[in-house]
């Protein structure tokens, strides 16, 4: 059994993921970076750029994910981290995003089956030629790159869910990562287990599940229906308990003082990337949306760190909820 660490942009950087593997990594497979979005220019953006550099990404598996409809920046994106040493990266066609569907990105790919069809034929075509684009002279491996997938089931509707799995069939995939909702539903509603059932089935390519993962029951039943499933892609649930991959592997489940070391270490390893003061307490904070279900009791703290405005102040309210509230 594999457990990948789902990405969660604005959260699951490097400065996160590093930590989370120096405490908890045993139990994961591989990392997926938040999607760099390449366009026209051709240029990465200096957080995209920096996230992936390899330099930051030293002592973990990490794959990179792209999210883009434009067939010849896929391309682009795909030489450059060929270039950096990366052998499989990941097309994101889940994020639900309004901001990202309006685009015809993502998830607001599936809804038109045919230019997704088009899409990857050009990117597979395309992604045969990258390595001897790389090494010109034949004096290097020449190691192709593992695509794979990650997609939701449909956009509006799981209608042409038996569509998608016939044109990703077609494909040279290496694994397909399945979040088995529809754009439309957001994190809303209970996963569509028929319709994942249905991937696994028809897929040729190896399927990942991915939603909804929360704990130990919710894994074993999820395991238990989908025997045949070998991976796992977490991404919420492992947010908010950081041990969860550890305990499905038989491992301790989260210890409270545990998670209070592993939260000083991110602090401080977002405080050393981050331009200030105003970043860190939003990135803190969104960390906290998710950790603060580990405790009984904290709607009060928790409120008080939403509140913080400085170090000082957000130190204060970690070190009372800590202090005061059941784990």
């Amino acid at each position: 059994m594999q457990i990948y660490f789902a990405p969660l942009e604005g959260i699951t950087g490097f400065a996160y993921r590093n930590v989370h593997r120096q405490f908890f990594g045993d139990a994961v497979c591989k990392y997926f970076s938040p999607f760099a979005a390449p366009n026209y220019t051709h240029h990465f953006k200096t957080r995209e750029r920096e996230d992936i550099d390899p330099a930051n990404n030293a002592d973990l598996c990490l794959v990179p994910q792209i999210l883009t409809n434009r067939a010849g920046d896929f391309l682009w994106a795909a030489e450059e981290m060929y270039a950096m040493g990366y052998r499989e990266i990941n097309l994101n066609l889940g994020c639900p995003m309004p901001t990202v569907v309006k685009k015809g990105r993502g998830s607001g790919q599936l809804g038109d089956p045919d230019a997704l069809d088009l899409f990857l034929e050009e990117i597979c075509r395309g992604m045969e030629q990258i390595p001897g684009k790389i090494c010109p002279q034949g004096d290097c491996i020449q190691e192709k790159i593992r695509f794979t997938v990650k997609t939701r089931i449909g956009l509006e509707s799981a209608g042409n869910a038996g569509r998608l799995v016939e044109i990703y069939n077609r494909y040279p995939i290496a694994e397909l990562t399945v979040h088995p909702r529809t754009q439309r539903d957001l994190y809303g509603g209970k996963p569509d287990l028929e319709t994942f059932s249905m991937f696994l089935e028809k897929s040729r390519h190896p399927v990942v599940y991915n939603g909804d993962i929360f704990s130990f029951a919710d894994f074993d039943k999820i395991r238990s229906r989908f025997p045949d499933c070998g991976a796992f892609m977490l991404g919420r649930g492992l947010i908010a308990d950081p041990a969860l991959a550890r305990e499905l592997c038989g491992g301790a489940p989260l210890q409270k003082e545990e998670l209070r070391r592993f939260h000083d270490a991110v602090f401080q390893s977002l405080k050393a990337s981050l331009p200030g003061q105003a970043p860190l307490m939003g990135k803190m904070k969104e960390l906290w949306f998710y950790m603060g279900r580990n405790f009984s009791g904290a709607d009060r703290f928790l409120k008080e760190i939403k509140k913080a405005k400085n170090e000082i102040q957000y130190r204060s309210a970690v070190r009372a909820l800590f202090a005061n509230c059941s784990f």
